[in-house]
């Protein structure tokens, strides 16, 4: 219209992605020397100039492709939105094994894995896992399954799927917006002390001989019942027990808790695991009187004793296997008519009496856990009794006001008015 011409529009150039090289330009130098460069940009952001030099033009290009090649990091194992969960499986799995993770837990996870995960969404790319995707797959292992089951995979899924987005192949983690899979929790049952009392006689009475086979292996099921109520500890634990973690000979005798039993399938079968279940139960307790006794009835017993100097070891001086003694203890609960009771019924049962004898703190310290929190809603029996407050709740029942502390009755006041009011309002 002015008669200028066309304003031009300029593109904003496109910036030189991490790891990669511009334009590479040749110049000759002297005769059959050449010399090639590129601008690399580094992994810290910034350009930097490198070069290299041939006998020829194209020679001296490839020595500088080379060399700028050497930069960039091998990953054979790129995390992109088209690898598979079968192949993300795989580099998140080396990750979690550097944890270093209890025998079991990693046991268990890869048990998960291979069992729910990858047949049912290993097939898949990242791009691919998408909320609704992952939300369905779920929702299936949970009615198939069990909400354990389909939680354990949640948890699988979304470490992969954060080890996707913190490499770019996410935006943000679709496990955050699945639904929520409830987990039901039965209410906490422990032993009353009647009924601990009841127990320990009956079982000792079940495994008194009775002329038929009945070894060393079977005579001490009550010693271990036994340990488990003096401390609290898990059956793993009381049976990793050695002697070197008992003093007798103390002023108040105690035993330390170091490790615990488990069970390296197709590997090892079982062995002592140098710590215990949580950092928390490696711990000394101090033992109560039935428990002192049973554990030098032991001492003396050279018939028990072991090259591996267990407290509790099998009926041939090897590791006991827990759930072994599980069965065991099946066969006398049933017995003596105690059907109910698990071996963590005696952790519960040390949680609940400490917790309404000493405070929740105390049971909470004893059995090793990280919170108070974890002790009260897993491991303390429920009164189901609210506290004796009919001293001040009687206020609503006289006929006459009477001063209460902190509160002042509104007597001469009409009927639709407040009872009371609080100081201060």
């Amino acid at each position: 219209m002015n008669g200028l011409p066309p304003r031009r529009t300029t593109l904003p150039r496109k910036r030189t992605q991490l790891g990669t090289w511009g334009k590479i330009h040749r110049t000759q130098l002297k005769p059959k020397i050449w010399r090639a460069r590129a601008k690399f940009r580094s992994f810290d952001g910034k350009m930097r100039l490198y070069e290299a030099q041939g006998a020829s033009g194209p020679k001296a290009e490839a020595a500088l492709i080379h060399r700028l090649t050497l930069l960039v990091p091998v990953n054979e194992e790129e995390i992109s939105p088209d690898m598979q969960l079968l192949e993300l499986s795989k580099i998140w799995w080396a990750e979690f094994e550097d944890l270093d993770r209890a025998a079991n837990t990693s046991r268990r996870y890869r048990e998960i894995i291979n069992t729910y995960i990858l047949p049912g969404v290993g097939d898949l790319t990242i791009r691919e896992a998408t909320v609704n995707s992952l939300d369905r797959f779920l929702k299936t292992v949970r009615t198939k399954n069990g909400n354990s089951t389909a939680k354990m995979c949640k948890t699988i899924l979304s470490g992969m799927l954060s080890l996707a987005t913190r490499h770019g192949a996410l935006s943000a983690n679709p496990l955050r917006e699945v639904a929520r899979i409830p987990i039901s929790t039965k209410e906490v049952r422990a032993l009353t002390l009647d009924e601990a009392v009841k127990l320990r006689r009956d079982v000792h009475a079940w495994q008194q001989p009775t002329g038929g086979p009945n070894g060393l292996h079977e005579k001490d099921v009550l010693d271990v019942v036994d340990i488990m109520l003096a401390t609290g500890v898990r059956i793993g634990e009381a049976l990793a027990i050695r002697w070197v973690d008992v003093d007798l000979d103390a002023d108040k005798p105690t035993v330390a808790v170091n490790g615990t039993i488990i069970n390296l399938r197709g590997k090892n079968g079982l062995i002592i695991q140098d710590h215990p279940k949580s950092a928390n139960s490696r711990q000394r307790y101090f033992l109560p009187l039935f428990a002192v006794e049973m554990l030098r009835r032991r001492q003396a017993d050279t018939a028990r004793s072991n090259v591996l100097g267990l407290v509790f070891a099998s009926s041939v001086g090897t590791i006991r296997d827990p759930n072994g003694f599980r069965k065991q203890w099946r066969d006398a609960r049933t017995a003596i008519g105690f059907e109910w009771v698990t071996p963590h019924t005696f952790r519960k049962s040390v949680g609940t009496i400490l917790a309404n004898t000493q405070g929740m703190a105390a049971a909470t310290a004893q059995l090793g856990h990280s919170s108070e929190k974890i002790t009260s809603k897993h491991y303390v029996q429920k009164t189901h009794q609210a506290p004796d407050n009919t001293e001040v709740l009687q206020a609503f029942g006289r006929s006459q006001p009477k001063e209460v502390p902190g509160v002042i009755f509104a007597a001469d006041e009409p009927s639709d008015v407040s009872l009371w009011t609080t100081e201060g309002e």
